[in-house]
């Protein structure tokens, strides 16, 4: 039987979600003089953060300035605009794209992160996408080392199942722990407890277009299930378009999962060729976001494709979306031993023909875009006459051969509660409830909507820290 325990004086602050958004929180706060206490329902530390490349996009930094790149606010916040389209919220995007630089590079830096790579991913005017020595796990390493070193307590395997209020203000949160409830009183909440894309209902229930693709799939973490959502709801908190969910064109299926809902992210391919149901290339394979990879796999039949790449290459690829495969620190050799035996969507031949018979797909068309593609390359030739694509680097599609099956997958929320300019949950008339926050995902990264219906590549991680560090500076500042 269920017991109840009511706990002596709570802390100043309690923190739902330890990802970074909410690491960062509680950072801002302790830093400040005040009691934190984050909790966790999982049984480790760091969410989606903790899986995550945790590339930011960032303006004017260091590194950029060390390889001669000249970047600008302005110039940011028109990629930014063109990229998101008029749902958009440049006002929180205009204020990241300020205080990057400060806010996230120089804060990591100072914790002990590196930044050690740029990019220039689709949309983007100049090279701002920055990515950090191991990843997202080493980001919230860091930043739980410097929470725990303030004091701050860090709860495992506890769930909040209701923030209390009183008057339209928070008085504390009740929670459950093995069983035991347990109402914690504190007079400020941050929930950044992530999104709800772990959950294929919760996706198509709240973005209805994606019911009309033959197949999607949940990415993301699989403890993203709309927690907080659902306390912000029960809260009266106002939610804003829910329906923008950014979704990448490299998912397959993942084997583990039973249900087939569940899918896995390829990343590190260094050869590949995109081929569709009749066996013919119709993308720039580099451009593998969710922008115009997207568009490029959606109007295809079926809505899916294959990824071809050859077999020697097998060992560079990174599953993402389920540690079992693989991690920052690199794959899980006998895992992606089983992925590509237990796959059913994973096909593998002797040369082009063979493997178009595996996989199901026109012998001659396969053989063809092959053929053109390896006959550029050989030439020498800077750029696919097919494509525009850079062929620089790339080597000839040959030998043994495996083929992939791409789906599109769900992976960021790009909507979520909307907030003030301090990270307060707002409700549907404009009113902040007192003592009540939100930061990261859970609010669209930002404010709501700070990317609009797309997003640049970068934008998420990055806002996160932020947005954290907004919401833990606001309590800290309205509490003293």
């Amino acid at each position: 039987m269920n017991s109840v325990h009511h706990s002596a004086p709570g802390p100043d602050l309690i923190v739902i979600g330890s990802g970074v958004a909410g690491l960062a929180a509680a950072v801002e706060a302790a830093e400040a003089g005040l009691t934190v206490q984050v909790l966790e329902a999982a049984d480790t530390v760091g969410g989606a953060s903790a899986m995550s490349g945790a590339a930011c996009f960032l303006v004017d930094t260091p590194l950029q300035r060390s390889r001669g790149i000249i970047d600008s606010v302005d110039l940011a916040l028109a990629d930014w605009e063109r990229m998101g389209g008029p749902t958009a919220d440049l006002e929180w995007a205009r204020r990241y794209a300020t205080d990057s630089a400060r806010e996230v590079y120089q804060w990591c830096a100072d914790l002990g992160i590196e930044w050690h790579a740029l990019d220039q991913p689709e949309g983007n005017s100049v090279p701002r996408w920055h990515l950090p020595v191991g990843w997202g796990r080493r980001i919230v390493e860091v930043v739980e080392a410097r929470a725990r070193e303030l004091g701050v307590t860090i709860r495992t395997g506890i769930t909040a199942e209701e923030v209390c209020l009183s008057q339209s203000q928070v008085t504390g949160v009740r929670t459950r722990s093995a069983g035991v409830a347990e109402t914690l009183p504190t007079s400020s909440v941050v929930v950044c407890t992530g999104g709800f894309i772990g959950s294929k209902e919760q996706v198509l229930k709240h973005a209805p277009q994606l019911r009309e693709l033959p197949r999607i799939l949940a990415g993301g973490s699989p403890t993203a299930v709309g927690l907080g959502h659902g306390l912000l709801e029960a809260s009266g908190a106002q939610f804003t378009h829910l329906d923008h969910i950014w979704v990448y064109p490299y998912g397959t299926p993942d084997p583990s999962d039973a249900s087939g809902a569940r899918g896995l992210g390829i990343r590190g391919v260094s050869t590949e060729i995109w081929l569709n149901a009749e066996g013919r290339r119709f993308h720039d394979e580099s451009l593998r976001g969710g922008y115009s990879g997207t568009k490029g796999l959606l109007a295809q039949p079926g809505c899916t494709a294959w990824l071809v790449l050859p077999a020697a290459e097998a060992d560079q690829i990174l599953l993402i979306d389920n540690e079992y495969y693989g991690t920052p620190e690199g794959p899980n050799p006998e895992a992606m031993k089983r992925f590509w035996v237990e796959s059913p969507y994973v096909s593998a031949g002797d040369g082009p023909q063979a493997l178009a018979r595996a996989a199901g797909l026109p012998e001659e068309a396969v053989v063809h875009a092959i053929s053109e593609l390896n006959a550029a390359i050989r030439s020498g030739a800077a750029t696919d006459p097919l494509t525009g694509r850079s062929l620089v680097g790339l080597h000839e599609v040959t030998g043994d051969l495996l083929a992939v099956q791409l789906f599109p997958m769900a992976q960021k929320n790009l909507g979520g509660v909307r907030t003030g300019p301090g990270c307060e949950v707002l409700t549907p008339s404009g009113d902040a409830v007192a003592g009540l926050y939100a930061a990261g995902e859970v609010a669209g990264m930002a404010g709501g909507h700070i990317n609009g219906r797309a997003a640049l590549e970068g934008t998420m991680f990055g806002p996160c820290v932020y947005s954290g560090r907004v919401a833990g500076r606001t309590v800290a500042r309205r509490t003293q």
